[in-house]
């Protein structure tokens, strides 16, 4: 069976109608291997001529490549042609012997894997083993492609089945060694502090220019119908209402103004400035920062799907408390076109917080004043229905959404905006996806639950954020848990049952008896007790300098009533009336103070829950 590719095959139907390109460069003549897709602004190129060392196999992987990537997003794509040719691309390159894809075997494979297995950085080392495998997919991606390929599906299914390609030669490679990095309590405080000091200097803003540009225009209508030259030296008002009249769907350069009229040129040149005067018509990609990171914040998306966000997505509910985002899918790959399992679409809700400072439904109201403007203004019009729309600094002349092949995050546009914003507050510096995986850790430290985290952050699988997103700070946490977890059962098996945890409040479970509370519960003063160990000291709570307690609290006083009853009880036969008088009497008169300082409603609440406990020693 041939394996070179003829033509004919090459313009098989497929999605987006790409096509292969081996033809040799018309300016050097070397040959090439090229994947062309085609792209309304400029063709979308793959190059694969690092293969052609081995050229059966590199059209052979470069077939593969095109079916695979007709479904998938551009940075998708670029990231597999990046493995492809640093992987195999590279290992081909290293070998004498022409290779192609019936003479794929068992040791070809077994040379692959030691090769990754090298040194492959440049500083000598190796790469991790979860790049191997990676590595190592790319290709079996490509080869998997053509599982059903009419021409070279044969050769395909031999070269899985048959030739011993490698499964699992790196186990353990998903588990994270390195642990997410967030921001601490006091840093997202002092971030989103300064998202809020922003946001109302931008309120004051939002009125201020409102103001200056009605006077402005005011006084360019009296100049104008006066015949006059309009006070643009001294009002920036008549500036930019003078821009909004004569620019309504473009942003003016200063060129354009000293054409318009040389004077407005010379007053936003010298008097002004020009991104003060744009300022009170539109909003700057560094006015948006304090918007995203607070949406960022309230929401937990991916960052990028926080950046690509759309009016048509939002709604607000009828009876103004809660605001809905349609039809989100919570992960970059998503918000690529995309025929790959990524997930459902969801609606998410989040509270509007009506009568909170700042709250969600008027970040949004504000942030929609700020840009409308702007929208008009789109160098690519189709980007008017995105929540984030600005215009540049300096520099370029684009009027956009952030953008970017490999998602809006990677927007130079974005990254120095939000480098300003730290800058500007002397911040730790930090990036949405920063935002996120801090914002899944404040929901692990308020609820304690990875469940709770991960539908805080919209994961299909539990499994992705154990492995992804785990900061060291959840990992001690958990490690704490369990440890508290096992030193609690031991307790509870040396003194038979007694001391129970399980049907505690968290803030009870420390202390040795029902509905206390312990300061330092491995650090117990009472007799018989070891420093280092949980205190075992079943009833003697209410004697003890780091108890807790809580008699306005119906729950905690029905223990308190039943606590007499326990300690009498031990007399029957539990312990001697001699122990029993030497030990107990001081811890049951100070048990009866407690019981003293229980009000009357809070006692007659208690006592109807009929609490039972063992009997103490």
């Amino acid at each position: 069976m041939p394996l070179m590719l003829r033509p004919e095959e090459r313009s098989a139907p497929v999605a987006f109608h790409s096509r292969i390109d081996d033809s040799r460069d018309p300016e050097t003549g070397a040959p090439r291997l090229r994947v062309i897709f085609p792209n309304n602004d400029a063709p979308e190129i793959y190059e694969l001529s690092c293969l052609l060392a081995h050229e059966e196999l590199a059209l052979f992987l470069a077939e593969g490549f095109n079916h695979w990537a007709a479904s998938v997003s551009p940075p998708t794509r670029d990231k597999r042609l990046r493995e492809l040719t640093r992987g195999i691309g590279t290992f081909l390159m290293s070998l004498d012997q022409k290779v192609t894809p019936t003479s794929i075997d068992e040791a070809f494979w077994t040379s692959f894997v030691v090769w990754l297995n090298g040194p492959r950085h440049r500083s000598g080392k190796t790469w991790a083993p979860a790049t191997r495998a990676k590595t190592l997919n790319a290709v079996k991606i490509c080869i998997s492609a053509l599982l059903d390929h009419p021409v070279h599906g044969a050769a395909a299914t031999t070269i899985m089945d048959q030739s011993g390609f490698p499964h699992n030669s790196w186990p353990g490679r998903s588990r994270k060694s390195v642990p997410t990095k967030v921001l601490s309590p006091t840093e997202r405080q002092a971030m989103i502090f300064a998202c809020l000091s922003e946001i109302a200097v931008t309120r004051e803003h939002l009125l201020e220019r409102e103001a200056i540009l009605a006077t402005g225009r005011a006084l360019l209508e009296d100049a104008q119908s006066e015949g006059r030259a309009p006070p643009y030296y001294s009002e920036v008002g008549a500036c930019a209402a003078r821009i909004e009249q004569s620019f309504p769907d473009r942003l003016a350069l200063p060129k354009d103004l000293h054409l318009l009229e040389p004077a407005l040129g010379r007053a936003v040149a010298y008097k002004h400035g020009m991104i003060p005067t744009r300022r009170l018509l539109y909003a700057t990609f560094r006015d948006l920062v304090p918007f995203v990171i607070l949406i960022g914040t309230k929401t937990a998306f991916n960052s990028d799907t926080v950046l690509s966000l759309k009016w048509s997505q939002v709604r607000t509910s009828r009876d103004k408390k809660t605001i809905t985002f349609l039809g989100i899918k919570n992960r970059a790959s998503d918000l690529q076109v995309s025929m790959t399992e990524a997930g459902t679409a969801l609606d998410h809700d989040f509270a509007a917080e009506p009568g909170v400072p700042f709250a969600f439904a008027d970040l949004l109201d504000m942030l929609r004043e700020l840009t409308e403007r702007t929208r008009h203004i789109l160098s690519d019009p189709s980007q008017a229905d995105r929540l984030f729309v600005g215009i540049p600094a300096w520099g370029s002349q684009t009027v956009k959404s952030y953008d970017h092949k490999n998602g809006p995050s990677s927007d130079e546009a974005w990254k120095y905006s939000l480098q300003k914003f730290v800058n500007d507050h002397g911040l730790k510096p930090f990036s949405l996806q920063t935002v996120r995986f801090t914002e899944g850790e404040s929901e692990w430290r308020r609820t304690g639950d990875l469940l709770a985290v991960r539908d805080r952050l919209g994961h299909t699988h539990i499994a992705t954020t154990r492995t992804h997103y785990t900061s060291d700070g959840m990992r001690r946490d958990s490690q704490l848990r369990v440890a508290e977890t096992q030193a609690f059962y031991h307790r509870w098996a040396r003194t038979e049952g007694r001391i129970d945890p399980r049907q505690q409040p968290e803030k009870c479970r420390s202390a040795a008896t029902p509905g206390f509370g312990c300061l330092d519960p491995f650090n117990s003063p009472r007799p018989g007790q070891s420093k280092g160990k949980l205190c075992t000291a079943y009833g003697e709570c209410a004697d003890c300098p780091l108890a807790q307690a809580w008699p306005h609290n119906v729950q905690a006083a029905a223990y308190y009533l039943a606590l007499p009853k326990a300690i009498n009880d031990a007399r029957l036969g539990r312990m001697s009336p001699r122990h029993w008088a030497q030990k107990w009497p001081p811890i049951l008169n100070a048990h009866n103070h407690l019981l003293d300082e229980i009000p009357s409603e809070i006692r007659a609440n208690a006592s109807r829950l009929h609490v039972k406990l063992k009997p103490v020693g």
